[in-house]
């Protein structure tokens, strides 16, 4: 074989192997989360790697939803969230 073919090879390999491990140690929590800012209620289900990190994607999703503006978006963001309940996958 040439080295064309040698490093095609490996390369094809570490790309296998880095999709297998991605699809394997995918998200490991599911949370719903939901925040009451400016009267209004916004709930959303978010998945994630880590459960802080999934907490805090859910309450910018959900204020996303509550929130016109930066600034808004901001100190909804700030606002402990009503209810939060998580689960393991």
């Amino acid at each position: 074989m040439n080295k064309g073919t040698v490093l095609t090879l490996v390369f094809l390999a570490f790309i296998g192997y880095v999709s297998v491990t991605m699809i394997w140690t995918g998200n490991k929590y599911r949370c719903e989360v939901c925040i009451n800012y400016n009267g209004i209620d916004v709930c959303q289900v978010v998945e994630g790697m880590e459960k802080e990190g999934a907490i805090e994607n859910g309450i910018s999703t959900a204020c996303a939803g509550a929130a016109n503006g930066r600034t808004e978006s901001m100190e909804c963001g700030r606002t402990p969230p009503v209810k939060v309940e998580c689960k393991e996958l």
